[in-house]
């Protein structure tokens, strides 16, 4: 008797359990993904982020972006902008386009997206008249630029047999 009792107490409490509602596993999609803010950048820096898009619509993940630092002249009027290869702040985007430079140097600068140093494509991003759009990033605030469109197309790796993106040197037979 015992045996059979405990049985059905097994059975009612596995009923019970199932048809209680536990945790959903549906995710709700009116729920956005958020994005965690970066921190706030040191006294006196700058922080900003954006997205490298392509005049195509599509995103533009892992290339460089780097900022030319604008240099005025005399009582503010014209101007130059220089970018040090070895000083200049710059990153790379996600897969997805979106970068971010924390704590640079608060000022004006120009955005060079792309390759300088190995491929030589890279574009200046500039305004409707075709000059260099310069941007002001002040002192303690973090500056979200947008989307940055861009027209330059990226070198295909040629395929080879060895590994690496480019073939290496052709040796020939000596005459």
């Amino acid at each position: 008797m015992n045996r059979k009792f405990l049985s059905i107490i097994l059975l009612i409490l596995v009923l019970v359990s199932s048809c209680s509602k536990g945790p959903s596993l549906v995710v709700n999609p009116e729920v956005l993904p958020t994005i965690t803010p970066p921190p706030q950048p040191e006294v006196g820096n700058a922080t900003i982020s954006g997205q490298v898009i392509h005049q195509d619509g599509s995103t533009f993940g892992d290339i460089i972006v780097r900022l030319a630092e604008v240099e005025r002249g005399v009582e503010g009027r014209g101007g130059a902008y220089i970018l040090d290869l070895a000083r200049s702040p710059g990153t790379i985007t996600d897969g997805n386009g979106y970068f971010m430079i924390q704590n640079i140097i608060a000022g004006e600068y120009v955005i060079v997206v792309g390759d300088i140093e190995l491929t030589g494509i890279y574009e200046i991003i500039q305004e409707p008249d075709g000059n260099a759009k310069v941007w002001t990033f002040p002192a303690d605030q973090i500056t979200d630029i947008g989307k940055i469109t861009v027209r330059i197309t990226l070198p295909t790796p040629v395929p080879t047999l060895e590994s690496g993106a480019y073939p290496g040197p052709t040796i020939y037979p000596a005459p």
